[in-house]
């Protein structure tokens, strides 16, 4: 390929990682009325601010509640509960004439 080539082929890469790259930052707003801060997309979109720790950004929610456990515990709950579903369906079936 010749050097003209080259360039104009570089050129087009560049100006194909230029759209990704204009995308703006979420800004954080945060509510005067609940404290709790949200995501605000220049779209137009809004999403609450989660902290590291998964819980809500908001000051009446302690740091340490434990939003992942505590979703780990409902998990664990729900399969229970579908386990004893199956094995009463499982006598039912079985115990049929």
């Amino acid at each position: 390929m010749n050097r003209s080539a080259i360039g104009a082929s570089m050129v087009f890469l560049v100006l194909q990682v230029c759209p990704a790259a204009a995308l703006d930052r979420p800004v954080v707003w945060r509510d005067e009325d609940t404290g709790c801060a949200y995501l605000l997309t220049p779209q137009g979109g809004i999403s609450p601010r989660h902290r590291r720790d998964g819980t809500l950004d908001c000051p009446d929610v302690a740091a340490s509640t434990g939003v992942i456990e505590g979703m780990g515990r409902d998990i664990a709950r729900g399969l229970d509960a579908l386990q004893r579903e199956i094995d009463r369906l499982r006598e039912r079936y079985n115990d049929r004439p």
